[in-house]
């Protein structure tokens, strides 16, 4: 049987292949198979009356796995400026006129202009 949650007399921890942790509560018994609560990390949960078998065949089963990420189709351009998010299309051309000039907009915006005064 697996090891008991800290603190509880009836709710077992169980590690599912993928790593995640599933807690399993002992309701009782049904005709002599024992039923459990089951609660995992996704949200998923069964909260009355899961058959051990179901129990584990919910917790065998692996977890999708994650969308990756998608490619950044202008890596060279930060995502942020000033803490205003760069539209596309000055990301695209992050080194021309056209970026400089919303960079300029965006420091004028919050305050933030170069300095330019003449130095002696």
């Amino acid at each position: 049987m697996p090891p008991l949650k800290p603190g509880t007399r009836v709710t077992h921890t169980v590690t599912g292949p993928d790593g995640v942790i599933w807690e399993m509560t002992y309701l009782g018994q049904n005709g002599g198979d024992p039923e459990w609560r089951l609660k995992g990390p996704r949200g998923h949960e069964h909260g009355v009356w899961v058959e051990t078998a179901a129990a584990v065949r919910i917790i065998a089963t692996l977890a999708p796995e994650a969308k990756p990420e998608p490619v950044d189709p202008h890596p060279g351009a930060p995502r942020t400026h000033l803490g205003f998010k760069v539209p596309d299309f000055v990301r695209a051309a992050w080194h021309s006129q056209i970026a400089q000039g919303w960079r300029l907009g965006v420091a004028s915006a919050v305050g933030n202009l170069p300095d330019t005064r003449p130095r002696s």
